[in-house]
């Protein structure tokens, strides 16, 4: 049996991405799968798989907007941004209060500069900078604009905060809590993380890898989100007739062409879908051309 499509597994703590995808792999038989987004080992919540066809989806799930909620330690620094990492810092907050953190949060929300996190995959000189750190290298950490969309405080407990974050794609959360941290005057890590939505997933759409291997194969396929699905957040348009069998063959048909530019639907991105329902083809933005095919799909 073939798989197509996603599905939102829970990840554990202490388990890498690629443990995750290794263990769908396992699950559906197929080594065409890949994961949309890497989370930490000590991260949980929703990690995105994609399979079959649906791995041709990675870029632009990758892309969608994701919320977490975070568990702020303040007191410490560490050199990998989360309480898993060495103390370098023990700077404890003073008469920190519940006014005081709302009101630093606010001016983190937006577009904040931020400093890459030193254990990352972003390349300096050539080098990813977890390589520089892992031999204790001295490297200046390059600074990025992250976009928050909003920040909420959950709990307030002293010297530590539960928060929920939501933001765009490329947000080190760890970049971000240390700022909240440098902003209040104090040190601060991340002491817990967890993914609750990407796109349009939510966290309870997941399931968890131990619930997932004791399923039989009809319940497992019942977990998957069927490729039409995956970018749900997109617009849509049916394709019929000739129309599909030009698509099928690369090319977009003149009529669907200018229903997506009289639509103005080119922003984000058009699902092309057949006379099924199904996911036939994405059709994205192209500066030289307007729109171009980006996708199309084998079912």
């Amino acid at each position: 049996m073939s798989f197509n499509g996603a599905i939102i597994i829970d990840k554990s703590p202490g388990v890498t991405s690629h443990d995750v995808v290794d263990s769908v792999r396992s699950i559906f038989n197929t080594r065409a799968v890949g994961h949309a987004g890497t989370l930490d080992p000590i991260a949980t919540g929703i990690l995105i798989c994609l399979i079959g066809e649906g791995t041709k989806l990675s870029q632009y799930v990758m892309t969608e907007e994701k919320s977490y909620r975070v568990g702020v330690k303040f007191g410490i620094k560490t050199d990998s941004g989360d309480i898993s990492g060495k103390v370098i810092g023990e700077k404890a907050p003073l008469a920190l209060t519940q006014d005081m953190l709302l009101e630093k949060m606010k001016t983190l929300v937006g577009a904040v500069s931020l400093k890459v996190p030193k254990y990352s995959a972003v390349k300096v000189q050539g080098r990813k900078l977890y390589e520089y750190a892992r031999k204790n290298e001295e490297v200046e950490l390059p600074v990025k604009d992250m976009i928050i969309q909003d920040a909420r405080l959950v709990e307030f407990m002293g010297d530590k905060a539960i928060i929920d974050l939501d933001c765009e794609k490329g947000t080190y959360v760890r970049s971000w809590v240390e700022k909240l941290g440098e902003t209040l005057d104090c040190d601060a890590t991340v002491e817990s993380l967890r993914r609750t939505k990407s796109g349009s997933f939510q966290i309870d759409q997941s399931v968890s890898l131990n619930d997932l291997e004791k399923l039989d194969q009809p319940g497992q396929k019942m977990k998957l989100i069927p490729l039409v699905d995956v970018l749900g957040g997109w617009p849509a348009l049916k394709v019929a007739g000739r129309d599909q069998g030009l698509v099928i063959n690369g090319q977009i048909p003149r009529g669907v062409y200018s229903q997506i530019l009289n639509a103005k639907l080119r922003d984000k991105g058009v699902r092309l879908l057949d006379e099924n329902d199904r996911l036939l083809a994405l059709v994205v933005s192209d500066p030289s051309k307007g729109v171009k095919l980006a996708r199309v799909f084998n079912h």
